[in-house]
């Protein structure tokens, strides 16, 4: 029997910086998204939380909700974390860890703006704040094109340079781009990782495949609910394959 997984948000950019794309939204109503979940009585748990319900080991109440970062940018320390800690809510935050503290040179400057990422110390300030911090790869590349000694280096990597860097090694690791399969399942897993998440998917009873809720521009003050939750799944599934485009021009500017 499937069991259930409490929904797992996941922001990218929260920023006052507009740019070409549809993952920035803006400080403003990211707080008001923050504020209408506080204010109806929803509960924060920890990546280990949801994958301890999706293990079967705790029940999940429908109150409960869990939020996630991607790429970890440096406007989230000064526009999303001070919120989540005004209300008392937590996070995983996904680093790309070679670019800490750099430009985000890996990706596609669509506009021409480039976006800076969190510095360690930033990190480690918010570290016991109820922010945690896990892997996002090394360089964010689309693991699924990649060989496999590849796709392991930038798993294993990226799980030492966290370690090192702020004395915990990572348990999660997010999949750029959402891209996953058995094959990068089982190498997380070698890796040492025990919970991988991806981007609209759906909940295949796996732990190292946890379905997130992307929210990008469009998404209501209560993303993943309310009468129009179907249409909005719908999209962000349609923007996420949409990343293929931009995984492909990441590829040729390597």
């Amino acid at each position: 029997m499937m069991r259930y997984v409490p929904r797992i948000l996941c922001y990218h950019k929260v920023d006052l910086r507009l740019e070409l794309g549809v993952t920035r939204i803006s400080p403003r109503r990211f707080a008001r998204q923050i504020e209408r979940l506080a204010a109806e009585g929803w509960r924060t748990l920890t990546l280990d939380e949801v994958a301890a319900c999706a293990r079967g080991e705790r029940a999940a109440a429908p109150n409960e909700i869990a939020i996630t970062f991607d790429d970890g940018y440096r406007a989230l320390r000064d526009h999303a974390f001070p919120v989540l800690h005004a209300h008392g809510f937590t996070a995983t935050c996904f680093v790309i860890t070679a670019y800490a503290g750099r430009l985000n040179r890996w990706d596609v400057a669509y506009g021409g703006r480039r976006f800076a990422h969190l510095a360690w110390r930033d990190m480690r300030r918010w570290q016991g704040r109820g922010i945690t911090f896990a892997s996002h790869t090394v360089t964010h590349p689309r693991l699924t094109w990649l060989d496999a000694p590849q796709a392991a280096r930038e798993l294993y990597a990226s799980r030492d340079d966290l370690g090192r860097a702020l004395d915990a090694m990572p348990r999660a690791v997010s999949y750029p781009f959402g891209a996953s399969g058995a094959r990068e399942h089982s190498l997380a897993r070698e890796a040492g990782y025990d919970i991988g998440v991806t981007l609209s998917a759906a909940w295949s009873g796996d732990v190292m495949a946890l379905p997130r809720l992307p929210v990008y521009m469009w998404s209501p003050l209560r993303p993943g609910a309310g009468p129009l939750r179907r249409v909005e799944r719908v999209a962000a599934t349609i923007a996420n394959r949409a990343s293929v485009g931009t995984a492909l021009l990441q590829r040729g500017a390597r």
